[in-house]
């Protein structure tokens, strides 16, 4: 029985052996065959069962995808967060309360500021101002010539912080990024846009108040932020001036007592005493039946604008003008900044080689010598004057000026003495603030051929000349010389 196991397993195993062997041996042969065959069941079953090898790349190269998708999206999503913080819990302040702005704006300010220049006058103000000032500027900007002349005119000493147009190192301080810029040291309030600084501080004159900032929160501004995130500023009362509350006011009674003697003073008290009585009969008849509305609003009146009855504003008898003669100031304050302001610089850089000379002009004008190392002030020069130059062919076709810029400046000249007409100044007697700001903006350009030219071929000269002298006579500038 046990042979008979033995002899059927070794059957089974020849049989198996034959089997592996005639197997193997059709294989190689179906290979010599057709060798093409072979490698494509190959290929076919790699693709089936990958291997160890490839499966691995694969998985390499799908991490390197995710990472570098991780990455971008963690790298697009710290700038977007930095862009987003950047104004966080500043902006919705700025646009919302301008006095934040004013804050974060003079705790930024280095000082002592480093002043080039001290104004003094060899006679005091027109009107008592007690406060310092410290102006930022250009010295041949229009719009801070337009502050110059109306400090000068009131002879408001002042100090001067002449900016670098390239560089602007001294204002990086200040959000409101254009000149001019005065600051009132005592209280450390920025007053921004010439036109506005003119109002403030002729709002003060008129009627003084315990503290400045009674009359600059009355000048609030209107913060907008574009696509960029660039901050815009607008004055919408900027041509106006203002009237503050009555409890914020310096007594007008001891104003005047200091500029009149103490009969003209008591003349006035009865005056005023007879004017209070009268207008309390009439209260009850005004509220009813009067078509003009007072524009009390925070303390904010418009003083020329013929509301203003009380007598205090009356009492300083200088400054009492008729609503029409404010509203003819306002109109032409405004055509100054919106119209005739435009023609300059078109004028002065209209070709390379005048817009080269001005440049130099303006280094002469402004001591830029004695203010700037030699390598800011060529680049201030020689830049300044092909920026310019590229500037002023824009300005021409933003404004709609003639080809010839020539004949847009003089037609704005002309119009400006035919508004001034037989009288000595638009403002009468006496120069007004529109009379200071046209007078201001053409100082800018008083050492160019366009300002010789504008002389010559319009009749503006004489004026200017009386301007200049009832502006320029009791002016003095203090040369600091600067340290570098």
């Amino acid at each position: 029985m046990s042979l008979l196991f033995v002899s059927a397993s070794r059957t089974c195993r020849s049989s198996f052996s034959r089997q592996h062997i005639l197997l193997s041996t059709s294989r190689f042969q179906s290979t010599q065959i057709n060798p093409d065959i072979h490698q494509t069941q190959n290929q076919q079953t790699k693709a089936d069962y990958p291997s160890s090898s490839s499966s691995s790349n694969s998985s390499r190269r799908y991490r390197f995808y995710f990472l570098s998708i991780a990455a971008g999206a963690l790298i697009g999503g710290a700038y977007t967060f930095r862009q987003s913080r950047k104004y966080e819990g500043l902006m919705p302040e700025y646009i919302t309360n301008s006095e934040q702005l004013q804050r974060k704006a003079m705790e930024a300010r280095p000082m002592p500021p480093p002043v080039t220049k001290h104004i003094t006058f060899d006679e005091g103000p027109r009107v008592n101002f007690p406060f310092k000032l410290t102006l930022y500027q250009y010295v041949t900007c229009p719009f801070c010539c337009k502050v110059r002349a109306y400090l000068n005119y009131n002879r408001i000493p002042y100090d001067i912080v002449e900016v670098n147009s390239v560089m602007r190192s001294e204002t990086k301080w200040s959000i409101y990024k254009k000149v001019p810029i005065l600051v009132i040291e005592n209280e450390e309030i920025q007053l921004n846009d010439s036109s506005m600084i003119i109002s403030a501080i002729e709002s003060y004159l008129r009627m003084p108040t315990k503290r400045f900032e009674n009359i600059s929160k009355l000048y609030q501004s209107v913060v907008e932020k574009d696509d960029k995130g660039k901050l815009s500023f607008n004055y919408p009362n900027k041509y106006f001036l203002v009237e503050p509350l009555t409890n914020e006011r310096v007594d007008p009674t001891k104003q005047v007592q200091t500029e009149k003697t103490k009969d003209d003073a008591r003349d006035n008290d009865s005056t005023t005493t007879a004017n209070v009585n009268k207008q309390s009969s009439q209260w009850f008849f005004t509220k009813f039946f009067s078509k003009s509305k007072s524009e009390h609003k925070e303390g904010l009146v418009n003083i020329g604008s013929g509301t203003v009855t009380d007598n205090e504003t009356k009492s300083i008898t200088s400054y009492n003008k008729s609503s029409e003669q404010y509203k003819l100031e306002r109109k032409w304050r405004e055509w100054v900044d919106t119209k005739f302001v435009h023609t300059l610089s078109p004028n002065i850089y209209c070709t390379l080689n005048q817009s080269l000379n001005t440049f130099r002009w303006f280094s002469q004008a402004g001591d830029w010598e004695q203010i700037f190392p030699w390598y800011q002030r060529w680049i201030i020069v020689y830049v300044g004057a092909v920026v310019m130059r590229g500037v002023a062919g824009r300005l021409r076709k933003k404004y709609n000026l003639n080809d010839d810029v020539r004949i847009s400046l003089y037609e704005c000249a002309n119009e400006w003495v035919k508004a001034v007409g037989n009288k000595n100044f638009l403002g009468g007697s006496q120069p007004n603030l529109a009379d200071l700001n046209v007078y201001g903006i053409l100082t800018a350009i008083q050492g160019c051929e366009a300002f010789q030219d504008l002389m010559n071929n319009t009749k503006i000269q004489p004026w200017f000349e009386r301007m200049k002298h009832s502006v320029e006579p009791h002016f003095a500038d203090n040369r600091l010389r600067a340290t570098t």
